[in-house]
């Protein structure tokens, strides 16, 4: 039986922290998710929970994501960490993989490419747990799982050709701005459906996602042509 995923999202954004929070937990292979906003609640929680995987965020009120990323890798921590930050230069990029990170994701975070990257790190778990001894081709997979799932010209699951070529022509206009409501709506499909859409074109960075926060309520994630 598979182990649900424990994971710890470090985000000083509450309403954005939250957001990726209720994506993760219509997971399947995701357990208990909890949150913290700076470095000081991430070492309490990491202490008393002690969670399988660390969406760590760089950018925190009392310091920097990378700082406690040495730390962690100084300490041993068992589990693994996935960095979520607007910083792409490649000093921070190097910075981050020395210090072990299992995957690094530039914000605004595609939806498709978190779920990719959870379902790799279950995947790392379930084979640690179950093998003695790993195969080259366990080590491969479990290093190269994405690169190679990126080359791979068939569509996945839950993406159907057609609809996909309807939904990328709805960003032809480069002034074009979406949500999933939108794209419902104007395809007659299901909220879900075309969020699923949606988050696979920004995951092949064909369209960007954005985080658009209102005067009141909840934040939207809206999406534009690039």
């Amino acid at each position: 039986m598979t182990q649900p995923i424990t994971i710890l999202i470090v985000e000083d954004e509450t309403a954005l922290a939250e957001m990726h929070a209720e994506f993760i937990r219509q997971m399947p292979h995701c357990g208990q998710v909890w949150l913290a906003g700076n470095l000081a609640q991430t070492r309490m929680m990491i202490e008393r929970f002690k969670p399988d995987l660390i969406l760590l965020d760089n950018y925190l009120p009392d310091g920097r994501g990378i700082t406690l990323l040495h730390e962690l890798a100084q300490a041993r921590f068992p589990g693994g960490v996935v960095f979520t930050t607007a910083a792409s230069d490649m000093d921070t990029v190097s910075d981050a993989v020395r210090g072990g990170v299992f995957d690094y994701l530039v914000k605004p975070i595609a939806y498709e490419r978190l779920e990719q990257t959870l379902e790799r790190y279950q995947q790392r778990m379930q084979m640690l747990a179950n093998s003695a001894s790993a195969s080259q081709r366990q080590i491969d997979d479990m290093f190269n799982a994405y690169a190679r799932g990126e080359q791979k010209e068939v569509l996945p699951v839950g993406i159907d050709e057609l609809t996909l070529e309807k939904v990328q022509l709805l960003f032809t206009d480069p002034e074009a701005r979406h949500t999933a409501e939108t794209v419902a709506e104007a395809l007659k499909l299901s909220r879900t459906t075309a969020r699923r859409y949606l988050e696979f074109c920004a995951s092949r960075q064909q369209i960007m996602a954005e985080i658009v926060y209102g005067k009141v309520g909840r934040p939207q994630r809206t999406y534009r042509a690039l």
